[in-house]
């Protein structure tokens, strides 16, 4: 006896509607369905890649970590992975913002773009107004704070603000100056272990690997006058550095003349202190000889003298009591004493 088929009778009674159930379909129906599950949602089997890290969690809780290679577990629903990328450096953009299409890459500055603008001006430690734009680099360094810690995702929202923050402290910390040239390394170290600092704090498992301030200027409204504050310094770094010169080359000069003056001197006070020193030695051997014999050394003394003064006289020194007595040459003339003649002075 054959059974019939079922029949839905419709409401209004017209026309049986009936319904025709394929066991074949239902079961291949389950089948792809299991498959789906299985393979797709996480299968029995599973591959780290070498910059991954394996964090298997079992009924959602987290069971171990798995290192790069071939692994297995149990399927969905029992045992998922999350396979984070320990490895690489990720990227986070301050003030603009860059698109890579087609193996190119344009950037959008905060030029004209009001939510970027809103990231990258703020204000100085001596109250100037700049406007920043700043890439960091991070890389995961605890898969499970970085996974667990915070909803997927909210990771790197939550680390933009922590930039953000950081980085409107540390230039608010310093005059434009030290933002514009002279500290700019400084700043970034600063900023860098700010953003440490508050990751840690919070757990996010990140580390920042590079701080990078990209372009720093002044708002538009007021560049042209910053340009001209800038020319100004450099115009007086140069003055400083031509001054710096002629001082590196004119001081050597001034000292060697100042040594060889110097030298000068103490040449002419040690010849003086010798004079000084044979003049004394001199007098005391006069003074000695004049002691033991004080006429004849009377006498020597004035014949020195004429001849000192008068070295290029012809002289005729007369004695009353003695007859004609060649005494001494004085200058290279002749010197000859006669009885009552004096041709020039007369010594009684």
């Amino acid at each position: 006896m054959m059974k019939r088929r079922p029949e839905v009778v419709r409401k209004d009674g017209e026309h049986p509607i009936e319904l025709n159930v394929n066991p074949r379909a239902i079961v291949l129906g389950l089948v792809i369905l299991l498959a789906v599950l299985w393979f797709v949602r996480g299968g029995p089997a599973y591959t780290v890649a070498p910059d991954e890290e394996g964090v298997v969690l079992t009924f959602g809780k987290y069971t171990k970590t798995a290192q790069p290679g071939f692994h297995l577990k149990w399927p969905w629903p029992i045992q998922t992975v999350e396979t984070p990328k320990v490895t690489e450096t990720k990227r986070l953009e301050f003030g603009f913002r860059s698109v890579t299409r087609g193996g190119s890459t344009t950037y959008t500055s905060f030029d004209g773009n009001s939510e970027m603008l809103h990231e990258a001006r703020m204000l100085t430690g001596d109250e100037n107004v700049v406007d920043c734009s700043m890439v960091v680099q991070f890389y995961i360094r605890d898969s499970l704070e970085y996974l667990f810690n915070f909803r997927p995702g909210d990771v790197e929202s939550a680390l933009r603000d922590v930039g953000e923050a950081a980085l409107r402290q540390a230039v608010g910390d310093h005059p434009i100056d030290d933002v514009l040239t002279r500290n700019k390394f400084q700043v970034q170290d600063e900023i860098k272990q700010k953003m440490q600092e508050l990751a840690d704090l919070y757990k996010m498992g990140v580390t920042i690997g590079q701080v990078q301030l990209q372009d720093v200027q002044p708002p538009s409204e007021v560049a042209n006058a910053f340009k001209q504050v800038a020319s100004a310094r450099e115009e007086r770094e140069q003055i400083i550095n031509v001054a710096q010169a002629y001082a590196r080359e004119a001081v050597p000069k001034a000292e060697g003349e100042a040594a060889r003056v110097k030298l000068e001197a103490d040449a002419y006070k040690e010849a003086r202190v010798a004079e000084a020193q044979g003049a004394v030695s001199r007098f005391l051997a006069i003074a000695k000889e004049y002691k033991s014999s004080p006429e004849v050394t009377r006498t020597r003394m004035y014949l020195e003298a004429l001849e000192e003064v008068l070295p290029k006289m012809k002289l005729t020194v007369v004695d009353k009591e003695a007859g004609i007595v060649n005494l001494k040459a004085l200058g290279g003339g002749g010197v000859s004493a006669s009885p009552g003649v004096a041709r020039r002075g007369e010594q009684p």
